[in-house]
């Protein structure tokens, strides 16, 4: 055995995928697709047209619309404990006159 088939070999051991080059060819292939994939999904989450974009865009006003009946209900609830305040503590002051009346 010569020095060059030794450096040979301690290249192959060295590096693995270099006695199979279509494992290099393929993994090269499916890391550029992986990177292009990712680069496509950044371009499309800019745009404001897609199905996932308007799918977000009525979630988000589902939302809205919810949370702005919450606010009107809490508003009406909040009317009418007011109400019912004033109307007890006008009961309470006809007892009070009735009473003292007698």
């Amino acid at each position: 055995m010569n020095y060059s088939d030794l450096e040979r070999m301690r290249d192959l051991c060295a590096d693995p995928n270099s006695m199979f080059p279509e494992r290099t060819y393929l993994q090269d292939r499916f890391n550029k697709s992986k990177d292009i994939g990712n680069i496509s999904k950044t371009r499309v989450q800019a745009w404001p047209n897609t199905i996932l974009a308007d799918r977000e865009k009525r979630e988000r006003d589902k939302i809205k619309k919810l949370e702005e009946q919450e606010m009107a209900r809490r508003k009406i609830d909040a009317e009418e404990e007011s109400r019912r305040v004033t109307e007890r503590q006008a009961q309470l002051d006809r007892a009070n006159k009735m009473f003292h009346d007698n």
